[in-house]
């Protein structure tokens, strides 16, 4: 997903994810608070340590599933993560 989106727009978003996991009361210095977060509300998940850090640098973005999953555990909405825009309609 990320393959298409200019530097300027993941660095965007990474800035609202680490952002978003400060006010949630997730250090975003720290990879593995976002990891046990996310398998603990995804149970039976497993995600990658270098994963989660691809997220936070702007390297790469979530998928649609998992995008909605960081959204909840940030108390945002995945739109808004993933754009800065919500969505209408």
């Amino acid at each position: 997903m990320a393959a298409h989106l200019t530097f300027k727009e993941r660095e965007a978003f990474s800035h609202r994810l680490r952002t978003s996991l400060k006010k949630a009361g997730i250090d975003p210095h720290r990879p593995t608070e976002l990891q046990r977060a996310f398998c603990a509300m995804q149970a039976g998940s497993s995600l990658a340590i270098s994963t989660v850090s691809k997220w936070l640098s702007g390297e790469a973005l979530p998928a649609n599933g998992n995008m909605e999953v960081v959204a909840r555990i940030c108390n945002v909405s995945p739109d808004w993560l993933r754009s800065g825009q919500e969505q209408s309609g």
